[in-house]
């Protein structure tokens, strides 16, 4: 294992009220500890600096990033954006019962409202020939599967000096 300040970042964009995503960021762990460091949103923050600046300039320092679609929050279609203006590589992740989060947007002014599944075509629909990979929190081996797949059809177009062998986990 390199020793943390010779490893790449890598930024992982996901909405923290999807519970799933907790497990998400424990498998993305999983996958990428050894051979990067990895940038979360919160842990991004710098006490008394802005927060956009400091996304940002995580985001432009990170060899890759990871973005989980579920949930579709603004700001993960910002960090998003922004990876793709800096040309960064992404592993773009969706499980099959994303939804919208709109619930943040309307709060409890719209009693009952359920967040809608979310669809490519419709939500993203400039983007909605982008693809994604799936994952699948009732079944973590196949999950970290995918995300190990995943990186290794971007891994050549990292650059160079931050490109690194990442070993396929063997769960169970």
């Amino acid at each position: 294992m390199a020793d943390e300040k010779s490893k790449p970042d890598v930024f992982f964009s996901y909405s923290t009220a999807e519970n799933t995503n907790v497990l998400l960021s424990v498998l993305v762990w999983v996958v990428f500890h050894a051979d990067y460091n990895l940038r979360f949103t919160p842990s991004a923050l710098t006490s008394g600096q802005s927060q956009l600046v400091e996304i940002e300039k995580q985001i432009s320092e990170s060899a890759f990033g990871i973005v989980c679609l579920d949930g579709l929050r603004p700001n993960v279609v910002h960090e998003w954006g922004y990876m793709r203006g800096c040309d960064k590589q992404v592993i773009l992740l969706k499980q099959n019962a994303a939804t919208v989060d709109v619930r943040h947007l309307v709060r409890t002014a719209v009693p009952g409202l359920e967040n809608p599944q979310l669809e490519m075509d419709v939500h993203l629909s400039n983007l909605k020939d982008i693809n994604y990979a799936k994952w699948f929190p009732e079944d973590v081996p196949k999950s970290v599967k995918a995300i190990w797949e995943q990186f290794s059809k971007i891994k050549t177009a990292i650059k160079e000096a931050d490109q690194r062998d990442v070993k396929e986990p063997h769960l169970w």
